[in-house]
């Protein structure tokens, strides 16, 4: 694999995680707030949620995995390097997964979109920042 592949994979996969986190934190945020201030269910809900997490992560770069490849080919053959592109792309491709995961208006209106397109727009500027970083990296070297 390129270098340039490298890059875009392991910026690829920074980004599925980045999303990931953002989605078990609201998750979290809310289990917090059910606790009442209860530790130890708070720690059992938090123990209970690292396989849902990690299938949260796995579904993330299924679902992901070729809308990001065709970003990324047209971010390469147009040379485009803006934050921007890819935060609005991520969000993009955030809203399309859950359209596609839960095939209901309801999605919509619930705030699920929205929830799945800020968790999108960090993984973008994750994958902007990740990739960036790599070939700064490299071209010090």
């Amino acid at each position: 694999m390129s270098d340039d592949g490298c890059r875009a994979f392991g910026g690829w996969l920074a980004g599925c995680g980045a999303a990931t986190a953002i989605l078990s934190g609201v998750v979290q945020t809310l289990l917090m707030v059910a606790s009442g201030g209860d530790i130890m269910r708070l720690l059992g809900g938090a123990i209970a949620l690292l396989l849902p997490t990690f299938l949260v992560l796995v579904v993330t770069c299924v679902l992901t995995a070729i809308p990001a490849a065709v970003v990324i080919w047209l971010s390469e053959e147009l040379e485009i390097r803006s934050a921007g592109f890819f935060a609005g792309a991520g969000a993009a491709i955030g809203a399309l997964s859950i359209t596609v995961l839960l095939r209901s208006p309801a999605v919509w209106t619930s705030g699920l979109v929205c929830l799945f397109a800020a968790a999108g727009f960090v993984a973008g500027l994750t994958y902007w920042f990740v990739v960036r970083e790599l070939e700064a990296a490299e071209h010090s070297s």
